[in-house]
């Protein structure tokens, strides 16, 4: 077996373009679990790997870098999944759905292929540089328990391997992905998901989703410019019609009532709700269950960021998203007046991106 144990950029490049993979066997890191693995056109070595864990043709996870890669292969992703995909991508999530393709015959079950992007970037980096998608399974024997330590993978199951990709950082992991089946309006009457295995991500979160992606606004308390994007943010949605769900939430405890002023503002715009708001802190749980997460400042950006490496993708402030430059100030202890120069900031920014969703810009 040929260990690549952290290659740079370069040495992992040059690797590339001397070695011939197109009857190897990959031992790769998904940033969750050890996986077995090979190119999607190396069918002898997909042979090999369903005859080494004893088992017959099955359908497995096919890795991709990200989701770009899709419209790049020409493969059609289903509408009602993209914003699943951008979401959970790079994640533990896998998602099967029909793709007419000869090239994924022999890893689809029912006509249907599961796809994740792993969140390992040294797997990303190669399946970037191969130009072609992974296809991954366990390493196990088959109805056996998944093996995830290195050491007894190289020991026992060593000989199973041409290459293996080896990152610098890797540990007991989170465990196998949630795999999670699209069924079409034409297959069941309306469109839905079910859960084909559960793993580290809640189907329950998942299917909520799927259903009403989470729009998350941050401050620092939850207690002025959070809630006002919240409430003036859900009230545009329910007056189009998009199938979104609002929330906030801020960087400290919570447990708070709104300001007055922004509880003023609000209901001087027709949402009395806004009386009943608690400030709450926001916990990784509900990072990886939002499909946005908007923050007002670029440092609450980038602490979230830190925090959950994960979900950076889909952290951003209110202003890079919409287009403008630096942060939404706070308006904490000051008068009225300054209250209402930032609402009026907030409610610019969220009708241009309730504009850029409703035209697509940001998909669903």
């Amino acid at each position: 077996m040929e260990r690549l144990k952290n290659p740079s950029p370069r040495k992992l490049s040059r690797f590339l373009a001397k070695r011939d993979l197109s009857n190897a066997t990959i031992l790769h890191y998904t940033g969750h679990m050890w996986g077995i693995g090979a190119l999607l056109s190396a069918q002898s070595a997909l042979d090999r790997i369903n005859k080494l864990k004893q088992r017959t043709k099955s359908g497995m996870i096919v890795l991709i870098p990200d989701q770009s890669w899709f419209a790049e292969n020409g493969i059609k992703v289903p509408h009602r999944l993209e914003a699943l995909m951008q979401q959970y991508f790079p994640g533990n999530l896998s998602i099967a759905f029909k793709v007419d393709d000869p090239r994924f015959e022999s890893v689809s079950v029912n006509g249907k292929v599961a796809f994740r992007v792993p969140t390992d970037p040294l797997l990303r980096a190669f399946l970037e540089l191969t130009k072609e998608a992974l296809v991954s399974s366990s390493i196990n024997y088959s109805n056996l328990p998944a093996e995830n330590d290195l050491k007894r993978i190289e020991k026992v199951y060593g000989s199973w391997f041409d290459v293996a990709l080896i990152p610098q950082d890797y540990g007991s992991g989170k465990g196998i992905s949630t795999l999670v089946e699209h069924v079409s309006a034409q297959e069941a009457g309306i469109e839905d998901i079910k859960c084909l295995r559960e793993g580290s991500v809640p189907f329950y979160e998942v299917k909520q989703s799927f259903s009403m992606p989470l729009v998350m606004f941050v401050c620092t308390a939850n207690i002025c410019r959070s809630p006002i994007a919240e409430k003036l943010f859900r009230k545009m949605v329910e007056n189009s019609g998009l199938p979104l769900s609002v929330d906030s939430s801020g960087l400290i405890e919570g447990g708070h009532m709104i300001s007055l002023s922004s509880m003023q503002l609000l209901m001087e715009a027709g949402i009395p709700e806004a009386q009943e708001h608690v400030s709450k802190q926001i916990t990784p749980q509900m990072v990886a269950g939002s499909w946005l997460v908007l923050t007002m400042e670029e440092r609450q950006r980038d602490y979230l960021r830190e925090r959950n490496p994960e979900s950076m993708h889909k952290i951003l402030t209110l202003n890079e998203i919409t287009g403008f430059e630096g942060d939404v100030e706070d308006p904490y202890g000051s008068d009225i007046d300054n209250y209402r120069k930032t609402y009026m900031i907030i409610q610019e920014r969220l009708i241009i991106l309730h504009g850029m969703i409703l035209k697509k810009e940001i998909k669903l």
